[in-house]
């Protein structure tokens, strides 16, 4: 009898699977740019080509027409990978076939491209790539190169109509105004937070950085806005009325009040104060920290939105209670302040934070269930990222740090530049390690009974050290 080799295993073999990523990875791929995206001629129409070349045109934005397929269209600095997460587990939950396109990935590209929680398969993949293959080339002898980012964004819309999906989740790659996701028609839209990120491209103050996030904002679709800085709500709210889109505030329209779970993750009591958002729901969630309950307050604002105004399938969205309630509660994100217990009850947290908000978020979490516990911080990032700031919320809350970096991406920052910018209250207690692997052994080894390991500062970072966190955590 011969043994049949898995899809997966035979498309290695024949290096089908490999053909297609390098395909994909060839192309200019600011993930992976040392420098910034500035010189980059950001041109949608070439994306919206390749689109109509691939029978993908209904999901394009035309005013006047409502879209075919409900998509919901997620930016912000920080927050919006776990919003667009949470919304797609809900609706999941309530039985639609929900695609979900979101990035970074930690581990593989498919992570990107997920139906119910599920990311598409290499075989599938492989498959999708070959159909970009000859529309691409077209376009670009044409109109020059497309980017890596609007490849795999319409890779993702490919995937969800081959799938026969219900309803897609979208988030936005970077900005929102020039990102290839805003040719997207969206049934509703979300501006999860403004930080300081990116501004090399999007612009050096927050009200800039507003404004390029808002660009998504189309009329007459709802917007809802996380942010709470008052200069920040100012920019999108003036662009929602130009436009015509009703627009929705957290701390105006819509509030959360968040307390931690007793072990691990989160309780919180929304409140609405406007049609058609609900008056008043009960939330928990396994993930940890004030900020994924506001998350969780703005996919509840969505969904809302979505029940009010939305068709699928010829009918109003039927989403129950119960299914927010399960969906939000059940929701996982990798790589977001994601805990494993060790031995010597030592616990390990890793989070994919990379600006000074997401740190500052991550600290929070850290002050409020590490408050007694040692915590010994292993700390690498991008040269496109504003460091000072992250390492003093750092210092505040680690008694050692360890600097590294990643080493599957050419943006990394060289650690020895990062020392001194240390604050003096933790430099005698810092060091540098250039593997990241071996700084994370460093770490736990310094790290007592009852301590906290922490691993942070860049989504290639998580990547390159969660599988080992996993595999000491498995050993305890």
């Amino acid at each position: 009898m011969t043994s049949q080799l898995p899809a997966s295993a035979t498309l290695q073999a024949t290096g089908e699977y490999e053909r297609s990523l390098q395909f994909l990875y060839n192309r200019l791929n600011y993930e992976r740019q040392v420098r910034g995206a500035e010189d980059y001629p950001f041109r949608l129409q070439r994306f919206i080509k390749l689109l109509q070349e691939l029978d993908l045109g209904h999901f394009l934005h035309e005013p006047g027409v409502d879209p075919s397929v409900p998509l919901i269209h997620i930016a912000g600095t920080k927050g919006k990978g776990s919003t667009a997460t949470m919304v797609s587990s809900v609706l999941t939950d309530a039985g639609y076939r929900t695609g979900l396109y979101s990035s970074p990935h930690l581990h593989d590209l498919e992570e990107r491209f997920r139906i119910d929680g599920l990311p598409c398969t290499p075989k599938q993949l492989v498959d999708l790539v070959d159909s970009l293959r000859a529309p691409t080339t077209q376009i670009e002898q044409a109109d020059g190169a497309l980017s890596f980012f609007e490849l795999t964004t319409a890779l993702a819309l490919l995937h969800f109509q081959r799938q026969h999906c219900d309803v897609v989740v979208v988030e936005v790659g970077l900005g929102g105004r020039l990102d290839s996701t805003n040719v997207c028609a969206p049934s509703v839209t979300a501006i999860t937070s403004i930080g300081l990120d990116h501004q090399h491209v999007l612009g050096h103050t927050l009200e800039k950085i507003a404004a390029e996030k808002a660009g998504i904002i189309k009329s007459p679709v709802p917007v809802v806005s996380g942010a709470t800085q008052p200069e920040v709500n100012a920019v999108i709210r003036d662009k929602a009325n130009t436009v015509g889109a009703p627009f929705y505030c957290l701390g105006n329209h819509f509030d959360v009040d968040y307390q931690p779970a007793s072990d691990w993750g989160s309780s919180a009591v929304f409140r609405g104060h406007r049609a058609p958002l609900a008056r008043e729901r009960r939330i928990q969630l396994s993930m940890e920290g004030a900020h994924q309950a506001k998350n969780a307050a703005i996919a509840a604002v969505l969904i809302d939105l979505l029940r009010d105004r939305t068709l699928v399938r010829g009918k109003p969205f039927q989403i129950s209670e119960s299914a927010i309630e399960r969906g939000l509660a059940n929701c996982h994100c990798i790589g977001r302040t994601e805990r494993w217990l060790l031995n010597d009850n030592r616990m390990a947290i890793v989070d994919s934070a990379h600006n000074d908000d997401s740190i500052e978020a991550l600290c929070d979490t850290l002050r409020q269930r590490c408050a007694d516990r040692p915590i010994v911080t292993v700390f690498g990032t991008s040269t496109d990222k504003t460091v000072e700031p992250m390492l003093n919320r750092l210092a505040e809350v680690s008694t050692r740090l360890v600097l590294t970096r990643f080493l599957g991406n050419p943006r990394y920052r060289d650690p020895e530049q990062l020392r001194p910018l240390v604050s003096e209250s933790i430099r005698n207690q810092t060091e540098v390690v250039e593997d990241p692997l071996r700084a994370c052994e460093i770490a736990l080894s310094s790290t007592p009974p009852g301590g906290t390991l922490v691993v942070c500062g860049s989504f290639f970072l998580a990547a390159e050290c969660r599988h080992w966190i996993a595999q000491q955590s498995k050993r305890a």
